[in-house]
């Protein structure tokens, strides 16, 4: 790995934090920056390892509150059980790293993609654990970003954004251009994919993406807000395209979410099935990207 550089101002704050709750807001004294205007704001969280023989690279937006609460902690406890500060942000990185419900997700789509066995793995899940050296975990944005408190979801967009867009040159690109050009490089979701697209265009980015008919393809977002699209991937046997438009709007109607809301109301059923379809086309590219009926 290349030589982490923690400040020593940044190293007493991580020795004397609390431990925190996956939930807990982030602490000012973490604050890196911070844009008023936009409502954007970002802050330390010990993400600097950087794994120079990385077989697989994997790509999220940026590490949300219960990441950035769990690398502390994790940084919190490997410093004070005094390891070097190397050991400490690889095992940071491990333990953060598409921690919480995501991490279940994300191991899923790997082993239904075949990364366990292109890795020679009996599961991804070691790629936490004892395969850690095969992987290098990162995001477009190193460090945590907030939008009016809550996590970062992609708005705006990296590239439109003066701080953002900075965030991805001093550390994503530079990341990327240290790590083997023939590792795997998979983004995750559409916003992640769309950016390392326009970066690569630009020559910035010397890893290969995976393609279906000559277009890029990523495999979705492990948060829960993509719990559709990762069961469409997961299936054994993937279903016709009225199938599923069929079977998932008789769901809906059975859910009948919008009695949740306030004067809430139903979506047309060629709006809710035209959603469908786009999900259903968007996975069967990745999926034939990877060879899977």
């Amino acid at each position: 790995m290349s030589e982490p550089t923690i400040s020593v101002a940044m190293l007493a704050r991580l020795r004397n934090l609390p431990m925190r709750q996956d939930d807990d807001l982030p602490r000012p004294e973490f604050m890196l920056w911070e844009n008023p205007s936009s409502g954007l704001s970002c802050y330390y969280a010990p993400f600097e390892y950087l794994n120079i023989k990385a077989k697989l690279i994997l790509v999220g937006i940026t590490p949300g509150r219960t990441q950035m609460n769990r690398a502390l902690n994790a940084a919190r406890t490997a410093l004070a059980s005094g390891i070097s500060i190397e050991a400490a942000v690889r095992h940071v990185k491990r333990e953060g790293s598409f921690s919480g419900s995501m991490r279940a997700n994300i191991v899923a789509t790997l082993n239904r993609l075949g990364y366990d066995k292109r890795l020679d793995l009996s599961c991804s899940s070691s790629l936490w654990s004892t395969h850690d050296h095969l992987v290098q975990f990162c995001s477009l944005l190193k460090f945590p970003v907030f939008v009016d408190g809550k996590d970062y979801n992609g708005k705006p967009t990296p590239l439109k954004d003066k701080g953002l867009t900075r965030m991805l040159n001093e550390h994503f690109l530079k990341d990327l251009q240290a790590l083997p050009r023939e590792a795997m490089l998979v983004p995750l979701g559409d916003t992640v994919l769309e950016t390392v697209l326009a970066l690569k265009q630009q020559g910035a980015v010397p890893q290969e993406l995976m393609t279906f008919e000559g277009r890029p393809v990523a495999p979705p977002h492990p948060s829960g807000a993509n719990a559709e699209s990762i069961a469409l991937l997961l299936e054994e046997h993937y279903p016709s395209k009225v199938e599923y438009s069929e079977r998932m709007y008789r769901d809906y109607l059975a859910r009948a979410p919008w009695k949740k809301k306030a004067a809430g109301r139903p979506q047309s059923e060629a709006k809710y099935k035209a959603a469908r379809d786009s999900r259903w086309q968007s996975m069967l590219a990745v999926r034939r990207a990877y060879g899977l009926p």
